[in-house]
């Protein structure tokens, strides 16, 4: 027999689960070599927070290097002299950066683009991030891999943990077709 409280406790694990949620989306599966140099450039950012770009790439480059990717090089801008306010950079075209990730002998290059990095209006605030990955093989210089994902989490939750766990489910699929062995 179900009591009152059983009841009650169910309905708050609904409403939570409700709060929060995630969807993501992939290609199919490719294999890609975790021992291969991976490039990371900087994400293109949509939102109208300053540096979203700047914050996701560092976390898919954190996450690339503690999921298995042996070797992980990260593009840093060079020169921010220009800016006209601060957090807002000059951009470098995207032919720039591919000639950037083949000069330093990566296989493969991780870009993105962050379309969501807030928290939501309301009493709570929840934060919420939308970002794409695409994965590029330099050798081909078509796009081998790429996801789609967006999460809302609960509120007094940070931006970043939202998007920390959204950048690790995201990337979880292609630390699962990498290996050793893998072309």
């Amino acid at each position: 027999m179900i009591n009152k409280r059983t009841y009650f406790l169910l309905g708050i694990c609904f409403l939570l689960s409700a709060c929060a949620g995630r969807i993501v989306n992939y290609s199919a599966y490719v294999p890609v070599n975790l021992n291969s140099k991976i490039a990371v450039i900087p994400f293109s950012n949509y939102t109208e927070t300053p540096l979203a770009g700047e914050r996701a790439m560092s976390i898919t480059a954190a996450t690339l290097e503690s999921g298995g990717f042996a070797h992980v090089v990260i593009y840093q801008q060079r020169d921010n002299s220009n800016t006209l306010l601060p957090g807002m950079s000059k951009s470098v075209s995207q032919k720039v950066l591919l000639q950037w990730a083949s000069r330093t002998g990566s296989r493969y290059l991780m870009t993105g683009s962050v379309n969501e990095w807030t928290y939501k209006v309301g009493l709570d605030g929840e934060p919420a991030v939308g970002l794409s990955l695409q994965l590029i093989d330099l050798r081909t210089k078509r796009i081998v891999w790429t996801a789609v994902g967006s999460q809302s989490g609960f509120s007094r939750m940070a931006v970043s943990t939202v998007a920390q766990e959204l950048i690790n489910t995201m990337l979880k699929r292609l630390f699962k077709s990498g290996g050793k062995h893998a072309r």
